[in-house]
């Protein structure tokens, strides 16, 4: 049985055709696959919602954010804080250890529920410019609204 599928032209052709969609297919994903890219590796997923997963360097920054807020929040009088950070990343090649990132806080902004006081506000400049070894110019402290968004 086999020869006879082997010596028919219509199963040649039909496997052939079939071998040419796969290999196409092949191709497609892999264009894909570096489409998707942008230039440091990271991939941009958007869900249904629009929304984006978060890579690991904003995973990370979230994760500094929280941490600050949470210490902010208990010192006294600072109340419910937000805070949001800004890098700026560094890319140094180096003969021997090759492409290095280096991500160094570029800047910081505090939202608070205590800023409306000057010492308060003073004090979440200083803390926050010492954690992170930047100048207090780096530091904007705002006094958190009221007003609930609902």
């Amino acid at each position: 049985m086999w020869e006879k599928l082997k010596n028919d032209k219509y199963v040649k052709d039909l496997l052939i055709k079939l071998l040419t969609i796969l290999f196409v297919a092949a191709i497609a994903l892999l264009l894909f696959d570096v489409l998707t890219q942008s230039k440091d590796g990271r991939r941009q997923i958007v869900d249904m919602d629009g929304g984006t997963e978060y890579t690991e360097e904003t995973a990370f920054a979230t994760e500094e954010e929280i941490r600050l807020e949470e210490i902010l929040s208990q010192m006294k009088g600072v109340g419910d804080t937000n805070v949001m950070i800004t890098y700026q990343t560094e890319e140094s090649d180096t003969v021997f250890s090759g492409a290095n990132k280096s991500r160094k806080v570029e800047g910081v902004i505090v939202a608070s529920e205590g800023a409306g006081n000057v010492v308060i506000r003073n004090n979440i400049i200083i803390a926050v410019a010492t954690v992170f070894d930047i100048p207090a110019s780096k530091v904007v402290v705002f006094e958190k609204s009221d007003v609930d968004t609902e």
